[in-house]
């Protein structure tokens, strides 16, 4: 077996921000001249809130005292706070930093209205959350709301025996997840027994092969060729690529041909884990999956036999990643079809 033809994981960033992308790095003045660094090491690790409040903008006030009053409540869920403004803003109450934006790069940066104020909440990894915009109350909610949510993730944990797996929250959105098991139920109809030649595979349509690893039949495998959805999924990897290089010190720049599994009734077969890298795909340096419907099966958990039994089954759109060296196991679906996005990557 030859390997799939490559395709380039990561393009160039949307143009317009969504929840889920890696949000601009950028460093602001504050109004005491100092510079900050949104991604610096004392801010890393935390949600941070961005209020951008444009030039005489009436809603802007209203924000700063809104989020002012609940500034405890953010910094006891572990928040930084900042407001970005185009020129300085004279209230010395205000309890977090003023960034200046003067040429309004970073509003454009994170493609927010310049006419009317919003929040940005990020991540404790910088990847957006949520952008808001509408009534000051609302607004501040809804920013509070999404900062509360992320609580589970500030729980101090002992961990035993871990495996080095890397998980995105994120990576797809819910939508991305339909898109991609509509194009798995209604397309790419034709079953092949086995990969073509190369040269066939850039045809542009769509086709499922079922895979009979350690003799299971409870697997199809739907390849992609689709330009409009490959030119989708070449962009979520902008959330996924650069977390790569920063967790594994990896660029990764290649990925084969993308392909959503069906799990579905019996196994069969025998329970088996298996490397990614093993002849006859030795060029294969991490694998990555995305739950499609996570709450539509029960089982189906991934597990890293030499690390110990953890189980993990990830929420949907959230990737996991891991070195294609490690020995692991997708266990059997005991309920429901899975739908999970594979990518093998380089």
């Amino acid at each position: 077996m030859k390997p799939a033809p490559a395709t380039k994981a990561g393009i160039d960033l949307p143009r317009m921000l969504a929840v889920g992308d890696i949000a601009p790095d950028c460093t602001m003045p504050d109004t005491g001249g100092n510079r900050v660094h949104l991604r610096s090491d004392s801010i890393a690790g935390h949600p941070v809130v961005l209020a951008f409040c444009p030039r005489r903008s009436a809603a802007s006030n209203e924000i700063l005292q809104k989020l002012a009053w609940r500034f405890e409540v953010f910094k006891a869920n572990g928040a930084f706070v900042f407001a970005v403004s185009p020129s300085p803003i004279s209230d010395p109450t205000l309890p977090f930093p003023v960034l200046l934006d003067p040429e309004e790069r970073v509003f454009a940066g994170f493609t927010v209205p310049r006419d009317r104020a919003s929040i940005v909440v990020l991540r404790r990894n910088y990847h957006v959350a949520g952008i808001v915009v509408g009534e000051a109350d609302g607004e501040v909610a809804a920013a509070l709301s999404l900062v509360e949510g992320m609580a589970w993730e500030r729980q101090t944990v002992l961990m035993p025996v871990h495996p080095p797996v890397l998980l995105l929250p994120e990576a797809l959105t819910g939508d991305d997840c339909e898109r991609l098991i509509t194009a798995f139920d209604t397309t790419g109809q034709t079953f092949i027994e086995r990969p073509p030649p190369i040269g066939d595979f850039l045809n542009g349509v769509d086709f499922k092969m079922r895979v009979p690893e350690h003799g299971r039949k409870d697997r199809i495998d739907h390849f992609f060729f689709d330009r409009g959805v490959l030119a989708f999924l070449n962009n979520r990897f902008n959330r996924i690529v650069p977390e790569i290089a920063k967790a594994f010190q990896y660029q990764i720049t290649q990925s084969e041909t993308l392909r959503v599994a069906r799990y579905e009734g019996h196994r069969g077969g025998s329970l088996h884990g298996h490397r990614d890298n093993s002849p006859p795909t030795p060029y294969r340096k991490f694998a990555m999956s995305i739950n499609l419907n996570a709450k539509d099966f029960e089982g189906g958990e991934l597990r890293f036999p030499e690390f110990g039994d953890q189980r993990y089954r990830p929420e949907s759109g959230t990737a996991i990643v891991f070195s294609s060296s490690l020995l692991h196991e997708a266990m059997h679906v005991t309920f429901g079809r899975r739908y999970v996005l594979l990518a093998f990557l380089f």
